[in-house]
């Protein structure tokens, strides 16, 4: 693509952990900055404290506005975004598991049990894409839909597997008493069930989850287990789309399982991106997750802003630049600003000029040490 040129895109994401406001901008191209007559430029929002909410909603605004006058850019769309467990699920799950939910509000229980089954079944099959908390909200529907047909074997057994898989999942609040109590006994059931171990080895660093649930860094060993089948899945710590999964007999006091890992095909429904989930924390893990971002929209640089409201009605605003390319953090001087400034067209302008004037120099600048801690 040496000698192409690329409109830039730039996305701007507000995001919440104990943060008042946290935002992804990205800009996007392969090559420099000064190849672009007009880069393209898009934004989007994830809600912020209630409380704040209109301070928030008056700086998103003036941003937007300053930056689509700019004459150096291109106002886009702004794009949805997609949690990282929901990219992985496969099309034919998600379309599984909707149609057993749509015979289940019907309350067309024979068909829903059958068809939670089968969506169960294909979900399990691919373990890596597996969401897990779907899973078992489905085995909860299957045991209820089981036990509206006349099947209370099959309900009871839905819920064994459950509480040998995920004895601490959650119940739905409004399940019926009789289910908790059954759940209660099918925990005490997978309790005394023959224990055993599965070791888990994989390349160095790449994070370990059996059965949806964390359980640390490879090589690792999982004790206390009931007997059963267990669903292992690994991801590489250093890219996300690269993942391994497995489903174990443990038969005996101990399994072993040995990973290797593949590229998985991330389906993005259009106009859809991944949500990066950022924090106000960065470290190499948000390095992964800007640059699956970065690769999905086609972009070259992410800026992550963070405001804090440091005091009643006073805010001080922190930025980076995460240039894709290196799977590095170019910092930016933070900018303090009061609410009496929101809503006044400088402010917003400030804040573009300071973002374009850093994309400019991005490749020349020392990157940021890691990790970088905002809150």
């Amino acid at each position: 693509m040496e000698g192409r040129l690329l409109k830039a895109k730039l996305r701007f994401v507000h995001s919440m952990g104990n943060c008042v406001l946290m935002g992804i901008f990205v800009v996007g191209s392969l090559g420099a900055w000064s190849a672009y007559a007009q880069p393209r430029l898009t934004a989007f929002f994830i809600e912020s404290e209630a409380s704040i909410q209109d301070s928030v909603e008056g700086v998103k605004a003036e941003l937007m506005e300053a930056l689509s006058k700019a004459k150096e850019v291109e106002l886009l769309p702004i794009p949805k975004l997609m949690k990282p467990a929901e990219v992985l699920i496969s099309p034919g799950v998600s379309s599984a598991m909707k149609e057993a939910h749509s015979a289940m509000e019907k309350k067309r229980f024979s068909e829903a049990r059958v068809l939670f089954k089968k969506a169960i079944e294909l979900a399990l099959k691919h373990p890596e894409r597996a969401h897990f908390e779907q899973i078992f909200d489905a085995h909860m529907a299957w045991a209820v839909a089981s036990v509206e047909d006349g099947k209370e074997n099959e309900g009871r057994a839905a819920l064994r597997t459950l509480a040998r898989l995920a004895p601490d999942h959650s119940l739905p609040k409004d399940l019926p008493p009789v289910f908790e109590r059954e759940f209660e006994r099918a925990k005490l059931w997978a309790s005394k069930l023959p224990k055993g171990a599965i070791s888990i080895e994989s390349p160095e660093g790449a994070v370990v989850s059996l059965n949806g649930r964390p359980v640390g860094i490879a090589p690792v060993v999982v004790p206390n287990l009931p007997q059963g089948t267990h669903y292992v899945s690994v991801e590489d710590g250093n890219q996300f789309d690269r993942r391994f999964g497995q489903a174990v007999e443990l038969k005996s006091e101990r399994a072993h399982v040995r990973g290797a890992f593949a590229r998985i095909t991330l389906r993005l429904p259009q106009g859809f991106v991944t949500d990066p989930t950022l924090t106000p924390f960065l470290d190499t893990e948000a390095v992964e997750r800007l640059a699956l971002l970065a690769r999905e929209l086609g972009a070259a640089f992410v800026l992550v802003g963070f405001v804090k409201e440091i005091e009643p009605n006073h805010f001080h605003l922190s930025m980076t630049l995460f240039h894709a390319q290196k799977k590095q953090f170019v910092p930016l001087a933070p900018i303090g600003f009061s609410k009496s400034l929101i809503g006044r067209a400088f402010l917003g302008k400030r804040i573009s000029d300071a973002v374009l004037q850093r994309v400019r120099s991005a490749d020349k600048e020392a990157p940021v040490t890691l990790p970088l801690d905002w809150r």
